[in-house]
């Protein structure tokens, strides 16, 4: 009964490793599809253009003052330990 229950884990395990790599497989087909599609589109001469950089706005002003800011304090230095009386035992 041990054995059947380890066999049927590991073939579990088995399955779901498989399942994982194939799951990976395509993702990264997709992935060098795509890349393989940008290179022909740039090798074409044609890019994406970029915004103008005043089009571009990290946050707006509206939200950066709706916002508190966040002030880092500095946390006090550990304390140094003393140094203990050196005892002579007799």
């Amino acid at each position: 009964m041990l054995s059947a229950a380890i066999t049927i884990l590991f073939a579990l395990a088995g399955m779901l490793a498989l399942a994982s790599i194939a799951h990976s497989l395509l993702a990264a087909r997709a992935a060098w599809a795509r890349l393989m599609r940008e290179g022909e589109v740039m090798q074409a001469g044609l890019a994406l253009q970029a915004r103008a950089a005043g089009e571009m706005r990290l946050r707006s002003a509206a939200l950066a003052a709706a916002r508190p800011r966040a002030v880092a304090t500095r946390r006090p230095g550990m304390l140094r330990p003393l140094p203990l009386p050196a005892c002579a035992a007799a």
